[in-house]
């Protein structure tokens, strides 16, 4: 494919903190740099991912987090668009979609494009005349944006379904991530001695907020089960949320204090993802689950629920295995099926890892949206 001699890109958020949309530019500048694009990151400042910008070289163009239509935010953007410092602006949520429509209609020049990372946005959930203005606005915006960008097909069905957006407009581009430096990780010896784990015993990680929507309860029900037929099983999860104290009541409830830990935020999830037999996701539904991508780049089999994203991440009996969602029977005998069998949960764990390098790795990601910017422009 013919690429323009030049192209300079804005990715843009007005997010303050540093999640999986943060994480998701983050790794998208980095891999379209080697593709000749200029990249700039419009971001409040200061913040996370201004600083991590910063500290890998990309120029910062601060946009504070203001109100739902950012005059401030506009006129920023048409100043990168009149003065030809940006050809495009791609930006990653509501607010920052209507601002780019309106900077790209006012300038008179330049093309927007848009990431929908959701399954279902804040405004779906709106009710009443709320609910009528945002979605006329939603669709004014989608009508000025040239391209809308689902991060999988579960996204684009919700998209779909909602009638917001020509179906010519939307795209799949799978989110792609730099494999986990395992240079810089602890052993899984030395984890495994940290968490008190004896030589041998049979360790699952999860690693998710602590919120409803990542259904943990079900995870810690299903060890109530795995228990039963493997005394030694140790689950652990790190996160931190709202549903915490519940959380750790059913653990006292079930007896399962010395079975399930949960450690809190932690800094070492890839080491904890490394140092496991198994890995389970077991969300009531995902987008897409960036952090199954995390274990499949370490070796580690999956196990995640058939809802949303991760029926195009995890191959089911092959890189891992999927499952119902809130079946904690169901669940725990995905868990026993891949701890009593190390052999299967190895070869399950390398071809994840092959199906990682081959489908979701940043400079595939960076490829295919660079393949989309060009054609728009």
């Amino acid at each position: 494919m013919g690429y323009p001699d030049s192209m300079r890109v804005v990715l843009f958020t007005d997010a303050d903190v540093f999640a999986g949309t943060e994480r998701h530019i983050l790794d998208l500048a980095r891999g379209l740099r080697p593709e000749g694009v200029e990249v700039r990151i419009a971001c409040p400042s200061p913040a996370m991912l201004a600083e991590r910008a910063s500290q890998e070289r990309f120029e910062v163009v601060t946009i504070q987090k203001r109100g739902l239509v950012d005059r401030a935010a506009i006129r920023t953007l048409m100043g990168l668009l009149r003065s030809n410092a940006v050809d495009l602006i791609h930006a990653h949520n509501g607010r920052t979609m209507l601002s780019s429509a309106l900077a790209v209609t006012l300038a008179g020049k330049g093309r927007a494009v848009a990431t929908q990372h959701f399954l279902e946005p804040d405004h779906v959930s709106r009710s009443g005349p709320k609910a009528l203005l945002y979605r006329s606005a939603h669709r004014w915006v989608n009508r000025h944006t040239a391209q809308v960008i689902a991060i999988s097909e579960a996204v684009r069905a919700k998209i779909r379904e909602r009638a917001e957006t020509p179906d010519s407009k939307i795209k799949v581009v799978h989110n792609g991530i730099t494999p986990p430096d395992t240079s810089l990780l602890a052993s899984p010896e030395q984890v495994r001695q940290e968490l008190g784990c004896e030589r041998g015993t049979p360790l699952v990680v999860s690693a998710a907020r602590l919120e409803r929507e990542k259904d943990l309860n079900t995870l810690i029900e299903a060890m109530h089960t795995v228990r039963a037929s493997c005394p030694s099983a140790v689950c652990i999860i790190a996160g931190m949320g709202t549903q915490e104290p519940k959380l750790r009541d059913q653990v006292r409830r079930l007896g399962l204090e010395k079975t399930v830990l949960l450690l809190g935020f932690r800094q070492d999830v890839h080491a904890l993802m490394q140092a496991a037999d198994v890995f389970v996701l077991p969300s009531l539904a995902e987008p897409f689950g960036l952090v199954l991508l995390e274990a499949m780049a370490l070796g580690r089999p999956v196990i995640a629920t058939r809802a949303g994203g991760p029926v195009e991440i995890v191959g089911d009996g092959e890189t891992g295995l999927l499952v119902p969602p809130s079946d904690a029977t169901a669940l725990s005998e995905a868990i026993l099926q891949l701890l009593m069998d190390p052999e299967i949960a190895q070869t399950m764990g390398q071809n994840g890892k092959l199906r990682f390098h081959e489908r979701f790795t940043v400079e595939h990601m960076a490829r295919k949206m660079r393949e989309i910017y060009t054609r728009i422009l």
